[in-house]
């Protein structure tokens, strides 16, 4: 039976309806195709992606080598687009330097077009960029026969923290390769690591503030160099050490400021290909002797062991420390010199009494005088020996009570007056008639003039003159003791408190008498009132030594109700 529809219309109609169909299935399933290899493409390059900054963080880990990383990107790009040149241009210190890795052959005008078209685009970007150019090629060999032009180039700039560092460019013989889709993957390549170069150099230069902070604030001079011997970092203390002028110095400047006294380039080679610290207990520079130590700088985090990546230097000075060595070796021979004397007159003149059994009162007499000053001579310098320590210890006692400066002042003058006419030395004193009294130690200030006094006199010439003056201030009355003798270098000033020290009679001679702790005791004396202590001298012009004496508060009000007249006594 026929059906009523069917007709050789009809069975066109539904043949031609199944090549639709078909063709509709095709055209699908060669669209789904297409849709999946794009898919996979872009999952293949965001791997690609994925592997370049994974290597990027495994190869740099802690490291800022900015060159390293375009290395690795460049060394990369072959796995994501094709190309013919992958270079770079990068800016280091006052050079820059044009990297290039040649995949397919190219001739040297390719090359110089991609040259000259990286160094158009970085001097839009950096400003002043330095004339001198380093080239360096791998990969391919160039190949002058091969004629094909610049046909297709992009650049992508290299950013860290906000500075143009480099830039990476791409290009190819073949016209129109490069799509938004290849600058758009590079670009986000390099962002993403030149984003974690910039987080890395955040926290090293936190970390390096903090470290130079610390090493700036130390006493002693530190700095130090990296592998080819360029100076990282030097505090203050190290340039004052080294005499070098402000600012940064170079290597060769700190090797030339050490010249003649301290091989530093040959040790830290020493140090670093021993991998062990080189001590130096004495080096002289200028007037001063210090300690140096270089100790190697190791990477520790070296994949295998670590690695020598420069040196630090320490330079301690123990000029302090040598001039006290000194000094208490000269002050215990002093003092056997000086005890030796007086026991031995004592030791002979007792001896002599022992022995003598028919000895002349007046000789008798005579011995028994030698025996009495030279038992106190021996009791007062054991006396400033316990006072020196007692004031270093902090045990130092003073007993303080209404006394007359005016009336104490004169007494040392007259004291001292006999023994000043016999050089021929004019001694006087000018103080305020109305000082009132006012407290303090009458004893340790006595002793306190009597050294100042005497040292004046020892140093003084025949013909020279010693004044003692006394002075009201506001708060505090001040004496000085001046003379014309040779005067103090002003080099030893600083010194002239300090325990041990004795004031030299001529350039290169120290005093021949004495322990040296007079002035030191001066020094703790009146601190131990409130007061101060200083000097004013100059060679050849004289010295004065001054010392201040607080006033107490009340008698400080009385003044200021009824100021005392600036009237002076002399007593000649």
């Amino acid at each position: 039976m026929n059906l009523p529809f069917s007709s050789p219309v009809a069975d066109e109609i539904v043949t031609l309806l199944l090549v639709v169909l078909l063709a509709f299935f095709f055209l699908r399933e060669r669209m789904a195709k297409k849709t999946l290899a794009k898919h996979e493409e872009e999952q293949r390059q965001r791997i690609y992606q994925i592997s370049i900054l994974k290597e990027i963080q495994d190869r740099i880990s802690y490291s800022l080598d900015v060159e390293e990383v375009i290395d690795i990107i460049t060394g990369s790009l072959k796995n994501l687009f094709p190309y013919s040149t992958a270079s770079a241009i990068l800016l280091e210190g006052d050079k820059l330097i044009f990297k290039t890795y040649i995949e397919e052959r190219i001739n040297n005008l390719f090359l110089e077009e991609v040259k000259k078209s990286m160094l158009a685009s970085i001097s839009a970007l950096v400003p002043n960029l330095p004339a001198d150019l380093e080239e360096r090629h791998s990969g391919q060999l160039l190949d002058e026969s091969n004629q094909s032009p610049l046909a297709s180039f992009f650049h992508i700039p290299f950013i860290v923290n906000n500075k143009v560092v480099g830039l990476i460019n791409v290009s190819s013989t073949v016209p129109n390769l490069y799509k938004e889709q290849e600058v758009t993957m590079l670009y986000q390549i390099t962002d993403n690591a030149s984003n974690a170069l910039s987080r890395l150099h955040a926290v090293l230069e936190v970390e390096k503030g903090k470290l130079t902070s610390l090493i700036t604030g130390l006493a002693d001079g530190v700095f130090m160099v990296d592998g080819k011997n360029q100076v990282l970092i030097i505090n203050n203390a190290a340039k004052k050490f080294l005499k070098l002028q402000e600012g940064f110095p170079n290597f060769a400047e700190i090797v030339n400021s050490l010249a003649g006294k301290y091989d530093l380039q040959a040790k830290i080679k020493e140090s670093v290909s021993k991998s062990t610290t080189l001590e130096e207990k004495e080096v002289i520079i200028g007037e001063n002797t210090f300690q140096i130590f270089v100790t190697p700088v190791l990477n520790t985090l070296a994949d295998n062991k670590p690695q020598v990546i420069g040196a630090s230097i320490l330079i301690h000075d123990i000029t302090i420390e040598k001039n006290i060595s000194k000094i208490k070796e000269d002050f215990t021979n002093m003092m056997v010199h000086e005890l030796r004397a007086p026991l031995t007159a004592i030791k002979d003149s007792s001896e002599l009494m022992l022995e003598e059994k028919e000895l002349k009162e007046a000789e008798a007499k005579q011995l028994l005088g030698i025996i009495d000053t030279q038992t106190k001579m021996l009791l007062e310098q054991i006396g400033s020996i316990l006072d020196a320590a007692k004031i270093e210890a902090g045990r130092f006692v003073i007993q303080k009570s209404p006394n007359d400066l005016n009336k104490l002042i004169n007494d040392v003058v007259d004291t001292f007056s006999i023994a000043a006419m016999k050089k021929h030395i004019e001694i006087s004193s000018y103080v305020p008639k109305e000082l009132p009294l006012f407290s303090f130690d009458l004893i340790r200030i006595n002793q306190v003039l009597n050294n100042l006094v005497s040292n004046s006199l020892k140093f003084t010439p025949q013909g020279g003159k010693i004044t003692v003056f006394g002075e009201i201030n506001e708060n505090s009355v001040t004496v000085s003791v001046s003379d014309t003798g040779m005067g103090i270098a002003r080099e030893e000033q600083k010194d002239l408190f300090s325990k041990f020290y004795q004031i030299r009679k001529t350039p290169g001679e120290l005093a021949k008498k004495g322990t040296g702790l007079g002035l030191y005791i001066v020094k703790g004396v009146v601190e131990s009132h409130g007061g101060k202590v200083g000097v004013k001298s100059d060679v050849g012009q004289g010295t004065t030594i001054y010392f201040t004496l607080p006033l107490s508060d009340d008698l400080i009000r009385q003044r200021q109700k009824n100021t005392l007249p600036a009237t002076f006594s002399t007593v000649n």
